[in-house]
């Protein structure tokens, strides 16, 4: 392959981003009662395909017809490989796994990925498909086309392929919200017309569903029911968004949330609306992880809002149990409850509302490694949210992930394991620097709350300076890219930059997608959780 062609295949993986257009407003209709989906779900419960499995992921690149047949040169795969990932994110528990694109010699690639149910997932940079286990999804690199809207192609086979297929007019058509320009004072009237006028483009969309959108005619009843269900996830979505911006200038402002009355009245659209917006299981297949998040912290914030609580004793100790007789506890059982029952007095939800539940799992397993092996206040913990967990799918998701968790934390780690390319580059970047504690933070120019740690930091690090500890901050950007930010703001520390390629085995690794991502290490080169940088010195 000569160095001209090579050349411009490296140029066609940097894809300029895909155009996003403000979507138009639509008609308004007034209604008089709330329209609710029609012909929805299209099939039983138990005809949806809930499982867990393995989808295979593959495809390549498609070169210049005078490469073809040619063998790509090392140094361009060695290139290619870490710039792909494949992230899928569990959102029932709030976990996820990023796996790296491996391209062989000839371009092309083939990886198993398991996924616990059907989700959507990311092909980082390249765009979402819809995994469902015993599927294959293709992923085509075309490099001969200009943007990525041409040059990337993703289908795969049975449901996931025609949901992939379909996936990004949908999105593209129906789902690209603007911020509004103004971020609205809470518990203003302009908040509520904001809310107002939200509402009935939601309504307006799920008449629009009822007459039959052109993009799902002819598809699957199942792949329609996954779309729509998508299509409404993300209204609620961007209505939690806005009060969220809201809720945040009204902390900085005040210091001080908004008021319970007022988040009762923002989120009254939300029971006419129930069956579909909330109370359905098909959102387990259909939504995504934003859905979930912003769901759990402001629509149904009474979940996280946490409070005196205490553990019921594993084993019955009579000074406890005294103890206990003589003082007021809220054991975590009775705080999930409560926070089920004032879901259902204050927004007139279901009190087994199904979004509640999955936000009743994800607020448990989000926190469960904080008890390292204290295997008795997890199991409490994870009793507590099962007092009020009902649908079965739902249920065996938690004991299967509490199972893991047990075997996560009994597992002992082996020495001789082999090592990966994550584990080799890693290893080159802290060399230099064994025998010190190692406060790891990797960040890139375009995230704002990366800069702003680096910022909140710099006093810890100029305190320290004389210590045994280093300071490593890694990015995938180039030093020209960060210096206007490092040298006015006076960044101390060591700088590492990588390329993109390293950053993804360092994101397998890891196993993080959101920055800043930190890690820990003691002076013996282990890895240390639940710890401070003066703790570790301490030691």
């Amino acid at each position: 392959m000569n160095k001209n062609i090579a050349f411009s295949i490296l140029l066609a993986l940097l894809f300029v981003p895909i155009g996003m257009q403000a979507q138009k407003k639509s008609k308004k209709v007034k209604a008089q009662e709330v329209p609710q989906l029609m012909n929805y779900p299209s099939a039983e419960w138990g005809e949806y395909r809930m499982h867990g499995g393995n989808v295979v992921f593959q495809g390549g690149l498609v070169v210049p017809e005078e490469a073809k047949g040619e063998k790509f040169p090392k140094e361009i795969i060695d290139m290619m490989n870490g710039r792909f990932t494949v992230i899928m994110r569990d959102y029932i528990v709030g976990k996820e796994k990023t796996s790296v694109i491996e391209f062989k010699n000839d371009g092309t690639f083939s990886m198993n990925v398991y996924v616990p149910y059907p989700m959507f997932v990311l092909v980082y940079p390249l765009g979402t498909a819809y995994a469902c286990p015993g599927d294959t999804v293709s992923v085509i690199i075309d490099t001969t086309k200009q943007t990525k809207e041409e040059g990337v192609i993703l289908d795969g086979t049975g449901l996931g392929g025609e949901v992939t297929r379909l996936y990004q007019q949908v999105d593209q058509k129906y789902c690209k919200f603007v911020r509004p320009e103004k971020v609205y004072d809470s518990e203003s009237d302009s908040l509520l017309m904001w809310r107002d006028k939200q509402v009935a483009r939601l309504d307006d969309m799920v008449r629009q569903m009822n007459a039959g959108l052109p993009e799902l005619e002819g598809c699957s009843p199942m792949a329609s029911d996954i779309l729509r269900t998508y299509i409404v996830s993300q209204y609620v979505e961007y209505i939690c968004d806005t009060y969220a911006s809201a809720e945040f200038k009204l902390i900085q402002k005040e210091n001080r949330m908004p008021s319970e009355a007022f988040w009762q009245k923002f989120f009254s659209f939300v029971a006419p609306r129930e069956k579909y917006l909330t109370d359905n299981p098909l959102l387990m297949i259909a939504a995504d992880e934003f859905f979930f998040n912003r769901i759990e912290f402001h629509l149904f914030s009474p979940i996280t809002a946490g409070g005196v609580l205490d553990y019921i004793p594993f084993d019955y100790d009579p000074k406890i149990a005294e103890a206990i007789a003589k003082e007021k506890h809220v054991f975590r059982r009775e705080v999930r409850m409560n926070s089920m029952k004032k879901l259902q007095e204050k927004l007139n939800v279901s009190p087994t509302d199904f979004t509640a539940q999955v936000c009743q799992l994800r607020n448990i397993f989000s926190t469960l490694e904080w008890h390292g092996n204290r295997y008795d206040q997890a199991a409490d913990d994870v009793a507590a949210a099962m007092s009020v967990i009902t649908h079965p799918e739902l249920i065996r998701r938690g004991i299967l992930t509490f199972r893991d968790y047990v075997k996560e934390n009994e597992i002992q780690v082996v020495d001789d394991k082999l090592m990966t390319k994550g584990d080799s580059i890693f290893q080159r970047i802290i060399e230099p620097y064994k025998g010190n504690v190692l406060y790891v933070d990797f960040w890139e120019m375009s995230c704002g709350p990366c800069r702003a740690k680096m910022l909140s930091m710099r006093d810890e690090v100029e305190a320290n300076k004389d210590k045994p500890v280093k300071y490593l901050y890694i990015t995938d950007d180039t030093p020209e890219q960060c210096k206007p930010f490092l040298e006015p703001n006076n960044i101390q520390g060591e700088h590492i930059h990588i390329t993109r390629s390293e950053w993804g085995y360092l994101q397998e690794k890891f196993q993080f997608s959101g920055i800043p991502f930190v890690v820990l290490y003691d002076k013996q080169g282990k890895q240390r959780k639940d710890i401070t940088v003066e703790q570790l010195l301490a030691e």
